[in-house]
């Protein structure tokens, strides 16, 4: 027992000190991403993972967002993404978290530490979306993988989301891939 605790308080050590060289707005990210995979791994369930992570990330933009045309686009994308994945809309977007996970987690980790300021808070919130998306594309793609019948059927929600994750990109300020410039080398 000893030892697995020495194990432990290493390997939290390494992470501690990870987290102290990460900015403040990547590290409240972190923290609250690794909560957040926590939550998802206890439904253990990969449709509960994709639905939870669309919704909130509609809800999140909906609310959070200042509305306007791009904005729009992405709820859109959202509904346009649930249905091609074969659920209803109004049934996936029911279950709204993003109060939880984009205010009340960010503020429980930013009482833990004096640096950081509302533009990290912000910034943090974007960051978590992203890598909401990334996991669906993941997810998507690992179902293509293991599922060749369901290949075909899926594509096109897989486009979708790689669509979506542009489209936050670019609500969030930060430049997509250029898929055309990302194959020359």
């Amino acid at each position: 027992m000893n030892r697995d605790l020495n194990e432990e308080l290493a390997t939290r050590s390494v992470e501690l000190a990870e987290l102290s060289r990460m900015t403040p707005d990547d590290r409240i990210a972190r923290i609250v991403w690794s909560r957040i995979q926590n939550d998802l791994e206890s439904k253990d369930s990969l449709i509960y993972g994709i639905q939870y992570c669309v919704s909130n990330i509609y809800h999140f933009i909906k609310a959070q967002i200042q509305e306007n045309e791009q904005t729009r686009c992405v709820l859109n994308s959202c509904s346009e993404l649930i249905e091609h994945l074969g659920w209803k809309p109004e049934d996936v977007l029911a279950k709204d978290n993003s109060k939880a996970i984009f205010i009340d987690y960010i503020k429980e980790v930013v009482a833990m530490y004096t640096d950081t300021r509302q533009n990290h808070c912000e910034d943090a919130q974007c960051i978590l979306a992203m890598n909401m998306i990334h996991m669906v594309l993941q997810d998507i793609e690992y179902v293509m993988n293991k599922s060749p019948a369901q290949e075909k059927r899926l594509l096109q929600a897989l486009k979708i989301a790689a669509d979506l994750r542009n489209q936050m990109l670019n609500i969030f300020g930060y430049q997509p891939a250029n898929p055309d410039t990302s194959s020359e080398q």
